[in-house]
């Protein structure tokens, strides 16, 4: 019987279960949704049960296809977004719906933490910006605003920690991956920023033990291997954030290269040796998987969440999915700029470059003949510019990007693909897997903790993968740069009243 590596991949939309075979090639994939809750303006919660429900439904539809009922689950890896506070009781409870990534209502409790601390000691001590999308301000909002919630909580989790909970009875711990964006970690010590947590008043234990995403993480129970159909004692590893998982599926390799990942959000990352701290304080800092190496990142909150969005108000569609060739197609007749018309893709906030979560989206340039067609591409386009901000950023570090891996859901058509490339004007690489690239590297990280390779430079899906190449059309990019320089003053131009708005809200 073939051997294989089943993954979950907990997502913003969906748990995706995925077995990919020892070669690194994915057998079969199912997804399962579940809801994100928008309750009030900035805020996005899940409910943690919700992923393990389905986990479940996806394995057994999983295991049924005829494609994977001959393969053997030999180890089991996770993936799942990352700067959420997910609060859990001493049993694994959930005390309060997980607030995910996208959820910026703890603005005060970041202004806070930057008073007492100071915007410099922070970034020097965390390598990372402090912001309300990261997980140690939703930690103060639930202990200001929740009470009750907070001091029924042992442990305060990400997404991938609860799953391996349910599928082992292991509980209080976590990965350097995601410990390393929740602004309360020393990358230097590799350890929690006890002077922040104690500074905040927290308690100390309630942050979990942190160990490497390639170690191993418990075995499947029988009650879990019972519901779930499979084998109990298949190996489970510590596991990853989504963005470390990529960036090992992605395949990057050498100095020059990164990746993207386009899907609810989107980033842009490669890999260093050691935390690269920028004087002004735009990029991200976290572990890879592997608990040594170190990503470099710069993340939009809202990409194909932003476009999903705008495919509801304008065209009444509920996603993009149902239709998305032919109504990229049409787009495609709108010239690039889209007649004059920008979009700021802020509607949950902005992390990079801006680290603002009082940001909200915008469209400039509007006439009495602005149709549909020319704002949904505005939308395909602002994504783009943002995306171009953060690798020109790259450029002020001294890490050139010669060349970007693609990768992510919003890779499927080429309309988009093509806007990207001639946006940044560098050379794009398609992923051949592009929808499976953070399950490759949850599969190769749980290969690795099972003993099947000694290291993820010698696991299937390591080097650069050979996929479709794309090289932007001089004329459309000198024609992107002239649109790129307005969209980067209008921040700065309308933050006030971005600020004026919050307090509104408030």
């Amino acid at each position: 019987m073939n051997q294989g590596i089943l993954v979950y991949d907990i997502g913003t939309t969906s748990v995706k279960s995925a077995v990919f075979d020892l070669s690194g090639f994915p057998a079969g994939s199912v997804s399962v949704a579940y809801k994100t809750e928008y309750p009030r303006s900035g805020w996005a919660e899940q409910d943690p049960e919700q992923f393990w429900f389905a986990a479940v439904r996806g394995t057994r539809e999983l295991l049924a296809l005829p494609e994977v009922s001959a393969i053997e689950i030999v180890a089991v890896g996770l993936a799942g977004h990352m700067n959420g506070c997910l609060p859990v009781d001493a049993e694994g409870n959930p005390c309060y719906p997980e607030l995910i990534h996208a959820d910026s209502r703890s603005g005060r409790q970041s202004a806070r933490i930057r008073g007492l601390l100071g915007e410099d000691y922070l970034y020097r001590e965390t390598a990372n910006p402090t912001d309300g999308h990261l997980s140690l301000p939703k930690i103060l909002w639930l202990k200001d605003e929740q009470r009750a919630a907070f001091d029924k909580t042992a442990w305060f989790l990400n997404a991938k920690d609860y799953l391996r909970f349910k599928l082992t009875g292991v509980l209080g711990e976590t990965d350097f991956s995601d410990a390393s964006l929740t602004g309360a970690f020393n990358l230097e010590k590799r350890d929690w920023s006890w002077n922040i947590i104690d500074v905040l008043g927290l308690p100390r234990e309630r942050f979990p033990a942190v160990r490497s995403g390639v170690e191993g993480g418990g075995y499947i129970s029988k009650e879990a291997a019972a519901v779930l159909g499979l084998k109990p004692g298949i190996p489970v590893s510590v596991g990853g954030g989504d963005a470390a998982c990529a960036t090992r599926g992605s395949g990057v390799s050498g100095s020059g290269q990164a990746y993207i990942s386009l899907g609810s959000s989107a980033w842009v990352s490669r890999l260093s040796s050691a935390p690269v701290l920028d004087p002004k304080r735009r990029m991200q800092n976290f572990f890879d998987l592997d608990g040594r190496s170190c990503n470099v990142c710069g993340t939009l909150q809202s990409a194909g969440s932003a476009v999903d969005w705008a495919f509801r108000l304008l065209r009444g569609s509920e996603s993009v999915s149902s239709d998305y060739r032919q109504i990229e197609k049409d787009l495609d007749t709108v010239p690039p700029g889209s007649e004059g018309v920008i979009f700021l893709p802020y509607l949950m906030g902005e992390r990079t470059p801006h680290w603002d979560a009082s940001a909200r989206g915008l469209f400039i340039g509007l006439s009495l003949s602005s149709g549909p067609q020319s704002l949904l591409r505005s939308v395909y386009e602002g994504i783009a510019f943002g995306l171009k901000e953060i690798i020109d950023i790259y450029g002020d570090l001294s890490m050139p990007i010669d060349s970007l891996i693609l990768l992510g859901g919003g890779t499927r058509g080429a309309f988009w693909r093509r806007i990207i490339c001639d946006v940044i004007g560098k050379p794009l690489i398609i992923h051949p897997f592009p929808t499976h690239a953070i399950s490759l590297g949850a599969a190769m990280a749980a290969g690795v903790s099972a003993g099947i390779w000694p290291n993820l430079e010698e696991a299937p899906g390591s080097g650069v993968p050979a996929g479709e190449r794309l090289t932007s059309e001089p004329s459309k990019n000198a024609v992107y740069a002239r649109y790129y320089g307005l969209y980067q003053e209008i921040y700065g131009r309308v933050k006030p009243v971005f600020d004026e708005l919050a307090e509104i809200r408030r």
